[in-house]
């Protein structure tokens, strides 16, 4: 498995930074609609607020993240630069955000009008940027880096089932929008979403990443190499139970269980690593990777509720935990490591040190700011304690509990104002050390 990264293949700061930066204002739009809601956000998972913060929760902040990430860590990790990034990335979040505001609009209003858009905004967005990326694995299938099969296995499985994520909510978005029968396809496009695009993408990730920026060790070579393909197989399997008539329900269920097996085998793997990784004291990177692998393995027993229980109560809460708990956690996390980086790495990149003046350069390296500076360690673990009240807050919810219900939103808004001020902070440092380097390199060739 490959550790390094080829920074020279980064893609422009404008590619990734516009998706990230999505996090942190989909964030606070979740938070303030759960407030304006209060307790009837969480009444029923078809309730419209319900409907409407769970996409702004899976496009607006998930799923801006993973797709601003993938062009990153397939040019770095891979070899596989997506032509076009600007271009593709500039169109792909233009469409992305617009489409995703209209479809909340849509289940608040109940408008069909809002679906229809939506769907017109939303379609395109993900049929450039998957063909761009599929294009990009053709084209340079040969030139992929030794060693990273086990990143670009898994990130085609995502592909696939965003691939399938995406269809299904645009067939379901245009039946809403123009009065057809819903197909009863729900549970396809949740369970793709959530255990083949998502889960399978930060799976990935974690096999780059944890190494590198969490000085773990690697996972285990058959681990990385076959829960991969065992996982897209199972969702296959699931799909094909599920629309398969006569057959015993128990069929299903038993896919089922052995998906949430193989990511609690995962989250375990990713646990006994960080807890034996090489820095002795967590960042907040680490604790968010902790909460996120253990509310994975909480799972398995609220899957056991869902199944067994009966309970209406139960789908609610483990979807919370899911997208929140386990996906929210993961990439809040990683925006604390990914954008100090790039914005340290272009902060070099924009160093003119002529005819290689050692001088000039001893100039610049006193400007630069360390890459730990971009976002101080204090604030970045305060958020991720707000978050993890965010998670036990919405979780309680989703179960029923009216205070929490109540409490939801601010704790929500708390989060977010927290991300995107430590980001912003972030930019700023950026900005400033710009403006500083010019006046330097302007003070020295005067």
């Amino acid at each position: 498995m490959r550790r390094a990264l080829d920074f020279d293949k980064t893609p422009a700061l404008g590619v990734p930074l516009p998706f990230f930066l999505n996090v942190p204002l989909f964030a606070l739009l979740a938070g303030l609609l759960a407030t304006w809601a209060g307790p009837q956000a969480f009444a029923s998972r078809w309730n419209g607020a319900a409907l409407a913060l769970t996409h702004l929760w899976t496009l607006g902040i998930l799923g801006s993240a993973m797709l601003g990430a993938l062009i990153q860590i397939l040019a770095v990790a891979c070899n596989v630069p997506v032509g076009a990034a600007r271009t593709v990335a500039g169109l792909t979040h233009a469409l992305l955000t617009a489409g995703t505001l209209l479809l909340a609009a849509g289940f608040l209003s109940w408008w069909p009008a809002a679906w229809i858009g939506a769907a017109a905004l939303l379609g395109p967005a993900f049929a450039l940027y998957l063909a761009a990326v599929t294009r990009a694995l053709w084209r340079h299938r040969r030139q992929v880096y030794k060693g990273a099969r086990e990143i670009l296995v898994p990130v085609r499985g995502a592909l696939i089932a965003l691939s399938c994520t995406a269809l299904i909510g645009l067939v379901l978005a245009l039946s809403l929008g123009l009065g057809w029968a819903l197909p009863d396809w729900v549970d396809a496009h949740v369970l793709w979403g959530l255990a083949g695009w998502g889960g399978l993408l930060l799976m990935g990730m974690s096999f780059q990443l944890l190494p590198i920026f969490q000085v773990t060790e690697l996972y285990p070579r058959p681990l990385a190499r076959w829960l991969p393909l065992l996982i897209p197989g199972l969702l296959l399997a699931w799909t094909a139970l599920d629309a398969s008539a006569g057959l015993p329900r128990l069929m299903r269920e038993t896919a089922e269980l052995l998906l949430v097996g193989a990511y609690a085998l995962w989250a375990c793997v990713t646990l006994r690593l960080l807890w034996t990784r090489k820095r002795p004291a967590p960042e907040a990177t680490t604790l968010f990777w902790y909460t996120g692998m253990l509310g994975l393995l909480a799972c398995a027993p609220l899957w056991i509720w869902m199944t067994l229980g009966q309970s209406p109560r139960a789908g609610p809460v483990l979807g919370v935990v899911i997208i929140a708990g386990v996906l929210g956690s993961v990439v809040n996390g990683m925006l604390y490591k990914i954008v100090p980086f790039l914005l340290w790495k272009h902060a070099q990149d924009a160093m003119i040190v002529p005819d290689r003046d050692p001088g000039q350069a001893r100039v610049y390296l006193k400007i630069l700011p360390k890459m730990a500076a971009y976002v101080g360690e204090r604030p970045a673990r305060w958020q991720w304690a707000a978050h993890v009240a965010v998670v036990l807050c919405w979780s309680l919810a989703a179960a029923g509990w009216s205070p929490a219900a109540l409490a939801a939103g601010p704790l929500q808004i708390v989060s977010a104002a927290g991300l995107a001020w430590n980001l912003g902070r972030a930019l700023r440092l950026y900005r400033k050390t710009l403006r500083v380097m010019a006046a330097a390199a302007s003070s020295i060739s005067d």
